[in-house]
């Protein structure tokens, strides 16, 4: 599959190569290997193996912002700031080797991290043999753990992390972050979004729901696909910190829910030791210390925000003439299902 345009291989490397010449003048590294883990479509990342005079190697992850934006602003300098919050946490991420907010090393700032260990998780669990040929038992501490690791995530102490002001949000921020999103859907459109997207996100600044619980650290793209799994199925690595957003927990709850819900939509089959719906909520209420909080409307909100980011890059894909999973424009299916779940919401009010 083509991606949209990216940046060059080799004036990475030499580029990369230089500033580690810079930063460790002592150690001679050298890029032994550099590949890209991942496609990428709202970043670019890089594995890169570094070789010192001893031979010894060691793998870093650098991540640059995409090279077509999907966001109005890619703060590289936030990400490096919630990790370091997180690594004085119970919830494992890499560790940020370095932050370099200039652009004159490889046309862009970057961010170095430690390579994290394990088994990327699955964009579609349903479909990964090594879910769905483990045990059921097996399967089922998979994903509690992950929805415990969610519940920790949102337990994490913000304000002593010093993450006030680092990224979006705050106490009472709801209906801030509905109106960042609002701004974002004509953004994301050039100025002519969707009709019925527009009318969705509009809905959802219209319909902002009274209580709001104490803000958390909100991981922002909570998906078994960004966790690193050991062979145990435990997790070994939190990853994707780019949409991290303080605010209520049922952002990201909401999130993994609506979207796990779509995927099982689309693909027509589950995981059967995964918990069931009731099941991870009871479970995620029993972690997290408190009951959640008008869970379906942030469910729309969440479709709403996912279709948004899904019509940026369509749009971007289209454009540029590049095969995308995902389309723009009222052919979008999932716009049907956030109409229908509006209606229904509205119906039971």
């Amino acid at each position: 599959m083509t991606t949209l345009a990216r940046r060059d291989d080799a004036v990475l490397a030499r580029g990369f190569t230089e500033w580690c010449a810079h930063r460790w003048p002592d150690a001679g590294y050298v890029i032994a290997r550099l590949d890209r883990p991942r496609s990428g479509w709202t970043n670019e990342t890089l594995l890169v193996t570094l070789r010192d005079r001893a031979a010894r190697e060691q793998r870093l992850v650098v991540r640059l912002p995409p090279a077509v934006p999907t966001w109005p602003v890619y703060d590289l300098g936030a990400q490096a700031r919630v990790l370091g919050a997180l690594a004085k946490s119970a919830v494992p991420v890499p560790d940020v080797v370095a932050y370099e907010a200039s652009d004159g090393w490889i046309g862009a700032a970057f961010l170095v991290m430690s390579h994290a260990p394990g088994r990327p998780g699955a964009e579609a669990p349903a479909l990964d043999k090594w879910v769905t040929e483990s045990a059921p038992d097996v399967q089922h501490a998979l994903h509690a753990g992950f929805v415990d690791m969610l519940a920790t995530i949102h337990s994490v102490d913000w304000v002593a992390g010093d993450l006030v002001g680092a990224v979006r949000g705050g106490e009472r921020s709801l209906a801030h972050e509905v109106g960042w999103w609002v701004d974002y859907v004509e953004w994301a459109g050039d100025g002519d979004p969707t009709a019925a997207l527009a009318e969705a996100a509009a809905w959802c600044a219209s319909t902002i729901p009274e209580t709001e619980p104490p803000a958390s650290l909100c991981w922002g793209d909570a998906r078994l696909g960004n966790v690193m799994f050991a062979d145990d199925r435990s997790v070994a690595a939190v990853l994707d910190w780019e949409q991290a957003t303080i605010g209520p927990a049922e952002l990201d709850l909401a999130w993994y829910l609506s979207l796990d819900d779509l995927t099982t939509h689309f693909v027509k089959r589950t995981v059967p030791g995964f918990l069931t719906r009731s099941e991870l909520v009871t479970r995620y209420e029993a972690a997290l210390g408190r009951s959640v909080c008008d869970l379906e409307w942030h469910e729309i909100f969440a479709l709403v925000r996912s279709t948004a980011i899904n019509e940026r890059q369509a749009r971007l894909a289209a454009e540029s003439g590049v095969a995308y999973p995902g389309v723009a424009g009222d052919d979008n299916p999932v716009l049907e299902i956030i109409g229908a779940r509006i209606r229904a919401f509205a119906g039971d009010r």
